[in-house]
């Protein structure tokens, strides 16, 4: 291959000194500076299947045509991939891409390599006279585009592309010139923009895994989470699970009585999470953002359980649970998917979920288990979606004052009492002189029998009800549930 010409030296170093990371630390524009950490510096191991993008091997190839002839890139490729026996169509398909040569092509020049003149391959037959880049002749356009990359990117809204960069320097650079443009190719391509905003710093990455709020765990949630875990560790064998197989199966439990897992949950949808990926750059990536649109709420039941991964009822069993429970055809607002307890909701149309709603839902829920044939001779264990607002307590006995006339949260307590009968306990006075007055703990107290001074103090009061069953007062998600034979 014959030597350089001096121009050809010339525009190989000023190519490499623009893409060389010296040249990038040593700039003065400290606004666009990134820091690295030892984690980023690290050799990782890249899962090229699920991580490698056309997209990133596009750019890859624009960036090395900067530094060598896109004939011999296209041939090198062509070469590559049908050695491995990848198809012509798929072969073709890929360079069109990547933004190569066509297969047509690139199949002539290997012929031409490999069995013809290796002079003529060589042979660029372009001429003309290579200048300085367009940065080098637009330094301010350089600036403004850089800034305008970082404010789109520190935008909440994931809808910048490098579209929108190259309309961006289209426009500036005929201002700058001030002349009409007359036609539709823009100054600088797609292509080339991409590669600007590589190296800049900027990343093509996915919309998802950035914090969008703020905020530390108390020492109560840090308590039930260990709580929390600690009972599923020690209980495992009584669930049903997956093997971590290349070919994952599900895994009977070993307990004696199976336990199926059900999992509500309630996700809101919106119509902004349309992007899988955004631009982004370290120094000014912004909040996650959920969306901003119409939003769809659902609220299901996921289970941990082979007829998965949702709580449905087949056509048979829905007819049994219909005539069981005839109010299950009972036309309401809400959405509920066929065969299921599943709510869909579209939010400014349907009612929001409330404790009500969820009630009602679970209320479904409770009803069609009992004709789910294949959770027969298990145990159920449901796990509550924002537990503490769905089974959040009607009252506490702190709530309550000592005498009468007092502060009392409820009008009624009804409980079940030793022998299992339902007892209703007035908290207010139904006759008498103090007719419509709360009665207050220490008149509760001698009501249910307990014997006491009147001169007791409420702290005694609220130790000694606590232990009654009128006081041991449960959600009324949980009375539901037992009401349904649930516990």
């Amino acid at each position: 291959m014959p030597p350089k010409s001096n121009r050809q030296s010339q525009c190989f170093n000023a190519i490499k000194s623009r893409w060389s990371t010296e040249s990038d630390a040593s700039s003065d524009d400290s606004n666009f500076s990134m820091e690295t950490s030892d984690e980023d510096e690290a050799d990782t191991k890249l899962n090229f299947r699920d991580t490698i993008q056309i997209c990133d091997i596009a750019d890859m190839f624009e960036f090395c045509k900067n530094q060598c002839n896109i004939r011999y890139l296209s041939v090198l490729i062509y070469l590559i991939l049908r050695r491995f026996n990848i198809s012509y169509e798929e072969t073709h398909r890929f360079l069109n891409d990547i933004g190569g040569l066509t297969a047509e092509v690139a199949h002539k020049w290997s012929n031409v390599f490999m069995n013809g003149n290796f002079d003529e391959f060589l042979i660029d037959g372009r001429g003309g006279k290579r200048g300085d880049s367009f940065y080098d002749v637009y330094p301010e356009l350089e600036v403004d585009a850089k800034a305008f990359t970082v404010l789109q990117c520190e935008q909440k809204a994931p809808s910048f592309t490098v579209y929108d960069l190259a309309q961006f320097i289209d426009k500036e650079y005929y201002e700058v010139n001030k002349i009409n443009k007359v036609n539709s190719d823009f100054v600088r391509s797609v292509d080339s923009c991409r590669l600007d905003l590589r190296n800049w710093g900027a990343r093509f990455e996915n919309n998802t895994n950035r914090p969008y709020f703020e905020g530390h765990e108390g020492s109560d949630v840090i308590a039930h989470r260990e709580q929390f875990i600690h009972y599923f560790l020690t209980n495992e064998d009584k669930y049903y699970t997956v093997s971590s197989d290349e070919n994952p199966v599900w895994q009977t439990p070993k307990s004696l009585v199976p336990t199926v897992l059900i999992c509500h949950d309630e996700s809101t949808f919106r119509s902004g999470d349309v992007r899988a990926k955004r631009w982004l750059i370290d120094t000014s990536a912004p909040f996650f953002n959920k969306g901003g649109g119409r939003s769809v709420m659902i609220s299901d039941f996921l289970v941990q359980h082979p007829s998965g991964p949702f709580v449905q009822l087949n056509e048979k069993e829905w007819t049994n649970a219909v005539q069981r429970f005839p109010d299950l055809l009972e036309d309401t607002d809400l959405r509920y998917e066929n065969y299921s307890a599943t709510i869909t909701a579209h939010l400014g149309a349907d009612p929001y979920f409330d404790n009500s709603i969820i009630l009602l839902q679970f209320e479904r829920l409770f009803k069609l288990l009992k004709f789910k044939e294949e959770y027969q001779k298990h145990n159920i264990e449901i796990l509550v979606d924002n537990a503490r607002t769905h089974s959040a307590k009607p009252f506490s006995i702190n709530d309550f004052g000592k005498r009468s006339g007092t502060r009392c949260p409820v009008a009624s307590i009804e409980y079940i009492d030793e022998v299992n009968n339902t007892k209703t306990l007035d908290c207010f006075f139904q006759s008498g002189p103090q007719k419509g007055q709360s009665k207050g703990l220490l008149a509760i107290a001698l009501e249910l029998g307990f014997k006491l001074s009147t001169n007791c103090k409420l702290e005694e009061l609220t130790i000694l009800l606590s232990g009654h069953k009128a006081f041991k007062n449960i959600s009324k998600l949980e009375k539901l549930a037992i009401d349904y034979g649930f516990k």
